[in-house]
């Protein structure tokens, strides 16, 4: 905690930094690190107004997690280990965002991918968290070799892996080029930040310890895709237009489609993965609009306002020692500070005047609607989606009467759940703390001072940030948003009607909804056991046993084979040497006589 402290330390001072050159890149030399014919791999440091904005969003978040983890993995086996995961990932992080190489980014890229592995399987004892960390794991395998093959497109073509020279350089790339290398970035954030269709394995990273799940798969992690975009938005701008469509499209899509999942889910730290899919969503669609300040501005408010919701339902869950609204409920009493907390996350998350997220959401939609009205409705329908979801879990879990809780899973962080009480101190100090940023973190942006800044991380040319407020985009928000928190109320609150009526007539809807419109199915069993496995498995498995082992076992057979011949040739009978001497000399005279014989014709 200290050495976070410390890093959080110097993040302001590289803040402050930054801020006096309006956000533009600090000239750091950077070191070669390996020369190898013509591969030059050179290490440095990047600052300027993007890093210097992701640097204050990971230490600060790390900070009080880490603080928030004291009290939440007390008791708990794996206490020090979990730590030691929790500082790997940190580093591996702060490492990705102040890279100045490509190269370097894609090592600390990796780095991340395997922190978050560590720290989903924590409890590893438990199939289900196992099987969570083995999934992430490889579903976001498919999006890094995308990237992988990026990384070596890029450096065919330029010779180098310097992310500034690349930047500047995109211009000279042919469009295929360009097509191909972004299209791999693409893939890479697109498996990282969880995009349809490789969203799959963020729900399931749920198996790991809630302050984890606040840390890397809500405020920091997730957000290294829209961050590897926007620190090649250059290269992006300069693509043929159809690549930052297709961007703006999966963001767009993804965004609706996770929401829809987020309605159904009855498991409180489901509802903010789906939720987290969403915004990311968001992100991705506001970069592939040319909203790079509005995709910037709400990652950095999403990241205070999901991780206070992430720390709030593990707070609900140290209480009552599940993660099912089902089995929650009247805890708005016993649970006071969790209770306001979590509703002030709700309210930003939900984009309500004048909280954080209002003024990111916003900012979004306004880029869609001058750029492109049927992204624009998706998103305002998504704001009215979330508003809904988001205050149906505060009706469930803290409205109505108490349901029992369960038997805590895991010994020595569960508590007596007939009689639900306040988190200890190490816990909600820390909820306390990011309910101020969740408030007012948005105002940065209120003169357009943070957009000015972000933007001195490109090139002159790209920055076009105007402060703007539209009176109808705002109005239409801010009604979508109401009239989700107002069904939600009725459905959940007054029952009028009750939820399970709207269920039932749903019917089958409800349920291809619940089961995540049977993805998991069409990855697991169909492109995993049937189509890796059995189909393209089958046919490497049958090419090595009948192709590769009969050839070398061939080879060991003929060379087998013709050791035995040799091997009977060297019997140590010397009447045997003697006939094979007499006979090699009868046969030279022969052959000797006969070129003789040739000559003298």
């Amino acid at each position: 905690i200290l050495a976070i402290g410390l890093s959080w330390l110097l993040a302001l001072w590289a803040l402050d930094t930054s801020l006096d050159i309006d956000g533009e890149a600090l000239g750091f030399p950077s070191h070669e690190w390996v020369r190898l014919f013509d591969l030059h791999v050179s290490v440095g440091v990047r600052l300027d107004g993007l890093t210097a904005v992701m640097l204050v969003v990971v230490t600060s978040v790390s900070l009080l997690v880490q603080i928030y983890s004291t009290g939440y993995m007390q008791g708990d086996g794996g206490y020090a280990r979990y730590f030691a995961y929790m500082s790997l990932f940190t580093a591996a992080m702060l490492g990705l965002v102040v890279s100045s190489s490509l190269l370097q980014l894609f090592v600390h890229w990796e780095l991340v991918g395997l922190s978050s592995y560590l720290l989903i399987g924590f409890w590893f004892h438990k199939p289900s968290a196992a099987a969570a960390a083995k999934k992430a794991f490889i579903v976001t395998r498919f999006g890094d070799f995308g990237f992988l093959l990026a990384v070596l497109l890029i450096w065919s073509k330029l010779g180098t892996f310097d992310i500034a020279a690349i930047n500047e350089g995109a211009h000279e790339l042919s469009s295929a080029v360009l097509v191909g290398f972004t299209l791999g970035l693409l893939a890479g954030a697109v498996g990282k930040s969880a995009q349809f269709p490789l969203h799959i394995w963020l729900p399931d990273a749920m198996e790991g310890p809630t302050p984890v799940s606040a840390l890397i798969h809500a405020a920091t992690m997730v957000v290294a895709g829209v961050y590897l975009i926007a620190r090649f938005f250059p290269s992006f701008e300069a693509a043929p237009s159809e690549v930052l469509s297709t961007v703006a499209y999966i963001g767009g899509f993804t965004a609706i489609f996770a929401a829809t999942m987020g309605i159904v889910a009855t498991d409180i730290k489901r509802v903010l993965a789906y939720s987290t899919i969403s915004q990311l969503g968001y992100m991705v669609m506001a970069l592939g609009l040319g909203g790079y300040v509005a995709a910037i501005f709400h990652l950095f408010t999403h990241a205070f306002f999901k991780a206070l919701l992430f720390l709030g339902s593990g707070s609900v869950n140290h209480a009552t020692n599940t993660f099912d609204m089902r089995r929650m409920g009247g805890l708005r009493l016993s649970m006071p500070i969790t209770f306001w907390t979590f509703v002030i996350g709700a309210l930003s998350l939900s984009g309500v005047f004048p909280l954080a997220g209002f003024w990111s959401k916003d900012e979004i939609l306004l880029d869609a609607f001058n750029h492109n009205m049927l992204l624009f409705w998706v998103g305002v329908t998504v704001a009215g989606m979330t508003a809904f979801y988001m205050f149906r879990a505060i009706f469930m879990t803290f409205f109505g009467e108490y349901r029992g809780g369960a038997e805590p899973e895991e010994p020595g962080h569960g508590s007596d759940q007939s009689q639900p009480h306040e988190s200890p101190r190490a816990m909600w100090v820390p909820l306390a703390i990011l309910a101020v940023p969740a408030i007012v973190i948005g105002w940065v942006n209120i003169g357009g001072d943070f957009g000015e800044f972000v933007e001195g991380a490109l090139p002159t040319g790209l920055r076009h940030f105007e402060a703007e407020i539209d009176p109808f985009v705002l109005a239409v928000s801010t009604l979508f948003a109401l009239a989700g928190i107002g069904l939600a109320a009725a459905l959940y609150f007054y029952r009028q009607p009750d939820a399970s009526v709207i269920r039932k007539r749903l019917g089958p809807v409800h349920t291809l909804v619940e089961r995540k419109y049977f993805l998991d199915e069409l990855a697991e069993t169909v492109v995993v056991r049937w189509v890796l496995l059995r189909g393209v498995g089958g046919v490497l498995s049958a090419i090595d046993t009948h192709v590769i082992d009969r050839a070398v076992n061939g080879v060991a057979s003929a060379t087998r084979l013709a050791g035995d011949m040799l091997r009977r040739a060297q019997s140590g009978q010397l009447q045997a040497y003697s006939s094979l001497f007499l006979i090699g000399v009868i046969v030279s005279a022969v052959v000797v006589v006969g070129i003789s014989a040739d000559q003298f014709d």
